[in-house]
């Protein structure tokens, strides 16, 4: 990996840890399908709009992958963001984080059950340094798998797989296509599921006008937290290994963590300090160059 494409994906890293912050203050103001639907449009209207001024919009080019950019956009749009919202609304914040932190494995998985990536030492090594680290940050006895969380844990391990699932076949699409213009179509697509879902919702979720706080966090989620990231994992996909970025979402407690010291009451022990130590020293054994391959199974 070379070091901008690192760059890119640390980025993207702190972009999402941002947005895991302010979306449980969205949630609590509006219903998680209504602020996926909202996100949605808006960055497909933003990047469509662009597409048009560059006169790139290329409609023979999205009659011919209609499917591809179908399944791209119910793995990546409809899916992830509906069931992360709704699962982040209905369980706890440690249970979320965990339970997210299943994203490499799951990736890689998927990644070799299609054939594109065989999963290596490294990869194995420093998937089971970086949970260690996690577990510290995000200790098992926080985790609640209670009958008043499980609807929650099990919206988040939908957006677990359909993420997972959303990284291995963008990183197949978009070594042929711009990554800008795979961006604004994914999110047409995705934006028209979610809105039949969510058109019902739309003027009671419009009745009560929002506090300071939730406006400002609005702000930031349709910008610092959908537009930019997803056009950031397009372009970071054309480089770099599916499995590769999704071994990044380890950084993320320990990108939170730093985050809710800086701007809340959050503070740093040596535990989470040992942990996020942990974390990141996965995060480099597992992005090495390749060691000899760990063979599926038959």
């Amino acid at each position: 990996m070379n070091a901008a494409s690192l760059l890119w994906i640390l980025a993207l890293q702190v972009l999402f840890g941002f947005n895991y912050l302010l979306s449980k203050t969205i949630v609590l103001h509006y219903s998680p399908l209504f602020w996926a639907a909202l996100r949605s449009c808006f960055t497909a209207v933003v990047i469509l709009s662009l597409l048009f001024l560059k006169r790139e919009l290329n409609f023979q080019e999205v009659k011919s992958n209609k499917k591809k950019l179908f399944y791209l956009a119910l793995s990546g749009i409809f899916l992830n963001q509906a069931f992360f919202l709704l699962g982040l609304k209905f369980t706890t914040s440690y249970n979320s984080a965990l339970i997210n932190t299943l994203i490499p494995i799951c990736t890689l998985l998927v990644a070799a059950w299609r054939g594109h990536e065989s999963i290596t030492k490294s990869q194995f090594l420093g998937s089971g340094v970086a949970i260690c680290g996690v577990f510290i940050l995000t200790p098992l006895s926080q985790f609640s798998f209670s009958n008043e969380h499980l609807i929650g844990d099990l919206f988040t391990i939908g957006n677990v797989i359909a993420y997972s699932t959303y990284l291995v076949l963008n990183r197949e699409f978009v070594n042929s296509h711009s990554p800008l213009w795979t961006t604004g179509w994914v999110f047409a697509f995705g934006s028209l599921g979610l809105l039949a879902f969510t058109i019902p919702e739309i003027p009671k979720n419009l009745l009560v006008p929002p506090p300071t706080e939730v406006l400002k966090a609005l702000a930031y989620g349709l910008v610092g937290g959908t537009l930019i990231p997803y056009l950031i994992l397009s372009y970071a996909l054309r480089k770099t290994k599916s499995s590769t970025v999704a071994l990044f979402v380890y950084l993320q407690p320990a990108i939170v963590g730093g985050l809710a010291a800086a701007f809340y009451d959050y503070k740093f022990t040596r535990e989470v300090v040992f942990a996020t130590f942990l974390i990141f020293m996965g995060v480099f054994i597992g992005t090495r160059k390749p060691n000899p391959q760990i063979p599926l199974p038959e």
